[in-house]
């Protein structure tokens, strides 16, 4: 898919210092937006161009939870967070404006106020340092 953000990051191994963990089916990396407060936003996508969870195949349920919880916990470790949260949304309705299966894992805190805070784009510097952040929890 030649117009999707997520295939041309996957095909061109673009920006490598923000994957946090990859396998033939998975790919985790650090999100270029980011809330202040909850900083270490990651995101998991099946490397295979599957636009929305309707047409996500089943041999991939496996792969996708594995990488899920490992992220969640590698998450609540490296940034001391009282919880995670994952999102996944899917059409324009429900949010979804990249094309291409993705989770959404995001490290929260008490009282962060997450819902009333934007989020913010950060420099590669930043996003290599929250990446290394993950991976050492791992």
């Amino acid at each position: 898919m030649n117009d999707c953000i997520f295939c041309r990051i996957i095909e061109e191994r673009r920006e490598r210092d923000t994957v946090v963990f990859e396998d033939d089916l998975v790919i985790a990396l650090i999100s270029l937006h980011q809330k202040p407060s909850n900083l270490g936003h990651a995101l998991l996508l099946p490397k295979a161009h599957i636009e929305n969870i309707y047409e996500l195949p089943k041999e991939l349920d496996s792969a996708l939870m594995a990488g899920l919880r490992t992220l969640a916990k590698a998450s609540r470790s490296a940034f001391s967070a009282d919880g995670i949260q994952i999102r996944q949304n899917n059409e324009p309705a429900a949010g979804q404006d990249v094309f291409h299966l993705h989770f959404h894992v995001i490290p929260r805190f008490k009282n962060d106020d997450f819902e009333s805070i934007g989020y913010e784009r950060i420099s590669v510097e930043k996003r290599e340092a929250l990446t290394r952040q993950l991976q050492r929890a791992l």
